[in-house]
């Protein structure tokens, strides 16, 4: 986001952001904006149990809490900004990279863009992107009402979640950190492997708890977040392509070369040079002084 306010100004900006990503900061604006300006009840977005999306409060079905759980970020405020800043940095990154693992060996999809011959390469990995964050939804989804009410109180500290942005931010931050592990980050002014970055921000929020309460949304999409990166790239990659666990479907990724083919696909960061491979993706210095906040 350093060049926002740059040549062009905030719409060339935003117009040069990859298509998930684009939309994804386009529908949070929008349903923060309109939730913090009272056009739309934030009660009307949430997700507090399954019957609300069966049955709310209308009595009718309300479908569309199943999105919108995850485009409201919160209150207008340093924490909501900060949380936008690092949620549209590390889905930008994440989009236009090809993770690494992909390089080692010829993998089959999800990893579509791994084939030269492919309309994502090197452009980025949109259709896998896609999906990546639709199994994040459902994993973050399906775990927050089938595993949280079992853990115990001295854990979640009654801690209940009814929006889950900030869930499926560290969900993006903690698999791209997986892919990109080599990666010198600054946080503060302390430079660090991307590996620990996820880590880092988890003891920052910990720290801003007091130390009394863990930030259960950071674990919670960390946890999704590992879930995802041990089947769409660890098990691939042990049994050499034997088996494959997750694959983003292939309607999908036609969609996205449609899209593509007709020039709405966005643009996407600069990154080693105008490619995907070689050393010098290990080498990006990447600026992250943000602060997480409850």
């Amino acid at each position: 986001m350093d060049n926002v306010f740059g040549a062009g100004g905030p719409d060339q900006w935003f117009r040069s952001l990859p298509i998930i990503t684009r939309t994804w900061l386009g529908s949070v604006l929008l349903i923060t904006a309109l939730a913090n300006l009272d056009v739309l009840k934030w009660s009307e977005l949430d997700l507090r149990q399954w019957q609300d999306v069966v049955r709310g409060p209308s009595g009718k079905m309300e479908a569309w809490r199943l999105i919108t759980c995850f485009l409201y970020a919160g209150k207008f405020g340093w924490n909501a900004l900060i949380g936008l800043h690092m949620m549209t940095q590390m889905s930008n990154r994440y989009e236009t990279m090809s993770p690494i693992c992909t390089r080692r060996m010829n993998l089959p999809p999800p990893y579509n863009g791994n084939n030269n011959t492919s309309p994502y390469y090197p452009r980025g990995e949109s259709a896998d992107y896609a999906f990546a964050l639709l199994f994040g939804m459902v994993g973050i989804l399906l775990s927050q009402f089938l595993l949280f009410p079992y853990l115990p109180y001295s854990l979640t500290q009654g801690q209940h979640y009814i929006f889950f942005h900030r869930h499926l931010t560290f969900y993006v931050v903690y698999i791209w950190s997986k892919h990109y592990p080599l990666h010198r980050v600054n946080l503060f002014g302390v430079a660090m492997a991307a590996a620990y970055l996820p880590y880092a921000y988890l003891l920052m929020g910990y720290a801003l708890n007091n130390g009394q309460v863990l930030p259960i949304d950071m674990l919670h999409g960390m946890f999704i977040g590992h879930v995802y990166y041990y089947l769409a790239c660890v098990v691939p990659e042990v049994l050499r392509g034997r088996l494959v666990v997750i694959a983003t479907p292939e309607i999908l990724v036609g969609l996205f070369h449609w899209i593509e083919g007709r020039g709405v696909g966005g643009g996407g960061i600069d990154v080693g040079g105008g490619g995907v491979g070689g050393d010098e993706d290990n080498q990006m210095l990447v600026n992250v002084d943000d602060v997480i906040g409850g």
